[in-house]
Formats: C-alpha cells, sequence, structure tokens
C-alpha cells in the first residue's frame, strides 16, 4: 500500500514539474500595426500558448523599425524565452532578431518569407506572388466576360511600408492578367494601406481618371478604401474592385447590392500565427531539436462575389 502511495506521490510531483515548466514558457508575439490581420495572427499565437500552457506577451511596432528593435531588446531583457514575430525588413529585422538568437532567445517568424536564416526555429507566411496570381486569374476570367476592350487599373499599395511584399501582391495580379491575354494600362498608384487613407487616394484618383475600369488594392486597407470611394462617388456599375486579404467588412461588400467587389485572396493569419507560435513553444519545450531556418508557406484561398454561400461559410466561420 505504501508503494503505492509512494508511486502516486512521486507521479503528482513529476506532473507538478511539468506543469510548472510549461507554465514557465513566456514568448513574445510582436506585429507591425493594430488592424484585423495583425490581430487576427496574435489570436493564432494566444490560442497556441493557451494550447500548450505558455505565456504570451504581445505589443507592435506601429511600422517603426527603431521600435521594433527596441521591442525585441526589451522582451529579451525581461527573460522571454522566444519571440514569434512579423518582421517589417527582412535586413534590419533579422539583424536584431540575431542578437535575441546570441542571446538565447528562440525565434520564429509570421508574415514574411524568410529563406536559408539558419539562426530562425522557422516561420509561416503566404506566397505573396501566388496569392496575387490566384485573384488576377480570376479577374481575368471575369474581365473577358464583361469587357472587348483594353481596361485602365488603379493601384493602391504599400511600398513604403514593406515594398517587397507590396509589389509581389500587385505584379503578381497584374503578370496573370497579362498572361491571360488582358490588355490594360495601370493609370494611377499611391501607397495608403489602411482604409481612411485609401479612401482619400482613391477619391482624388477617381476624380482624376474617371474613366478607370478597375481598382486593385494590395492590402485589406487598400481595397476597402478603393470600394468605399467607388460607392461614394457614384460609379457603381462603372467601376469595379478585386483585392487581397478579408476582413470582415470586406466580406460584406462581397454580398452588398452594389456589384462593386468581385473577389479577394484570402490569407490565413490564424494559422500561421498557431503554427508559427506553436513550433516556437515545442522546440522551447525540446520536442523540436532542430531549427529549420526557412518558412513554411500557408496556401490562400478565394472569396468572391459570384459564390456567396463561400463567403458566408468564411463570414460564418471566422466572423459569429
Amino acid at each position: 500500500m505504501k508503494k503505492v502511495s509512494l508511486l502516486i506521490a512521486l507521479i503528482l510531483i513529476l506532473t507538478g514539474i511539468t506543469s510548472a515548466f510549461a507554465e514557465d514558457v513566456t514568448i513574445a508575439g510582436i506585429v507591425f500595426q493594430d488592424d484585423e490581420f495583425m490581430q487576427t495572427l496574435v489570436k493564432g499565437m494566444q490560442d497556441a500558448c493557451d494550447d500548450k500552457g505558455a505565456k504570451l506577451l504581445s505589443d507592435n511596432t506601429n511600422n517603426d523599425i527603431a521600435r521594433e528593435a527596441e521591442l525585441i531588446n526589451t522582451y529579451v531583457g525581461q527573460g522571454v524565452k522566444g519571440i514569434c514575430i512579423a518582421p517589417l525588413d527582412p535586413t534590419a529585422s533579422i539583424a536584431t532578431l540575431k542578437t535575441a538568437d546570441d542571446a538565447g532567445v528562440a525565434v520564429s517568424t509570421v508574415n514574411m518569407g524568410l529563406e536559408g536564416v539558419d539562426f530562425l526555429v522557422g516561420g509561416y507566411t503566404s506566397d505573396d506572388a501566388v496569392n496575387g496570381a490566384t485573384i488576377g486569374k480570376y479577374a481575368a476570367d471575369w474581365i473577358k466576360e464583361k469587357y472587348d476592350r483594353p481596361i485602365k487599373i488603379a493601384i493602391l499599395h504599400f511600398n513604403h511600408q514593406l515594398p517587397v511584399q507590396s509589389q509581389n501582391r500587385y505584379n503578381g495580379f497584374l503578370d496573370a492578367l497579362t498572361e491571360a491575354g488582358i490588355e490594360f494600362e495601370v493609370v494611377a498608384d499611391f501607397g495608403a494601406e489602411k482604409a481612411d487613407t485609401a479612401l482619400a487616394a482613391a477619391n482624388d484618383i477617381i476624380t482624376a481618371n474617371p474613366d478607370i475600369d478597375i481598382f486593385y488594392g494590395a492590402n485589406d486597407g487598400g481595397i476597402t478604401g478603393a470600394t468605399q470611394a467607388i460607392l461614394q462617388s457614384g460609379m457603381a456599375g462603372k467601376m469595379f474592385s478585386f483585392g487581397y486579404d478579408a476582413t470582415e467588412v470586406l466580406c460584406d461588400l462581397l454580398l452588398d447590392e452594389s456589384d462593386i467587389l468581385q473577389g479577394v485572396v484570402i490569407q490565413d493569419p490564424y494559422k500561421q500565427g498557431y503554427d508559427s507560435a506553436s513550433l516556437l513553444i515545442d522546440y522551447i519545450n525540446g520536442d523540436v531539436t532542430e531549427k529549420a531556418g526557412n518558412t513554411t508557406v500557408t496556401p490562400g484561398a478565394l472569396l468572391v462575389r459570384s459564390e456567396p454561400e463561400i463567403v458566408q461559410e468564411y463570414i460564418d466561420s471566422h466572423y459569429k
């Protein structure tokens, strides 16, 4: 009887040690702005931490590379075991993160493709060029049905913020149009990644170019602002929009009667955040023993006006 009691006591002690170890794992989640996409990334990180018994500290850099370095150094000083980050710059960010790794803090990334960075545990991102081409191919078929002439396009991007990512998103779209034989002219482009600034920019573009056929937004803010500008200007039915990313607002615009927004290609920020944080925690706990040093692509998908049932399913699963 005593042996059984001792065995139970030993099991309880070991369980307590394991639980204490898991609770002692604290990671930092760093994103670069406070929007729905980044909030969803953080939600994925948080759920991974909850599932694995770890603690998450999160903050955003507000698109400031100096603040990013400050946050990384602050979290290292606080003794976090790992950092899960959406980097701002593939060069400057990685240089600062290397100092974290040198200090014994494990690092994983989200929302940026980085290959051959051997100190990274790993990362998850979307393929921006492939996703841009995915919505471009859909748009090409739609354009062929609607127009028998060359079309005029305006682009809202974020080159000033993340130039490579931004350019991949709209060049993928334009390349798909070219490959499909669509004749087009890009008559205007402007950097505006937030809905309010994109609305103002799109209004100015429409005033200067009232014969535009299509707006393409390289992120959710850009396409939201462009679609709202078309509606406010009374150009619904004459101008249309396509874009990259989805929010609840954009899903509603795909289902409304304005017939402006025709389709978006969606990423899966929740899965990116969850998988990257999970990998990081597993590495810290010794369940993953090698650093991958590369980034895994999380596939994108289409949400389009012509398939409202799929849009509604997405709304129900993500926003209800």
